[in-house]
């Protein structure tokens, strides 16, 4: 409970550590938005009738994201 009530006393007082946090859910707000344009189309859902495809297509999405990454590095 103390760890969080510090770190709560310091998000409070550093606009910088305000202005990082809120970068790094940018950050995972754009991953997810770029994940469901590329992956899962219209439907919303993972493709794949049954278990073996859906984790063909979550391993594919893996190497997609990974290569992504190596592009913007």
């Amino acid at each position: 409970m103390r760890v969080k009530s510090i770190f709560v006393a310091e998000h409070v007082a550093a606009p910088e550590l305000r202005r990082e946090i809120h970068e790094g859910l940018q950050v995972v707000e754009n991953w997810n938005s770029a994940n469901t344009d590329l992956f899962y189309g219209s439907a919303g859902t993972i493709p794949g009738s049954d278990k073996e495809h859906q984790e063909v297509s979550m391993l594919s999405l893996h190497l997609l994201q990974s290569a992504l990454v190596f592009l913007n590095t």
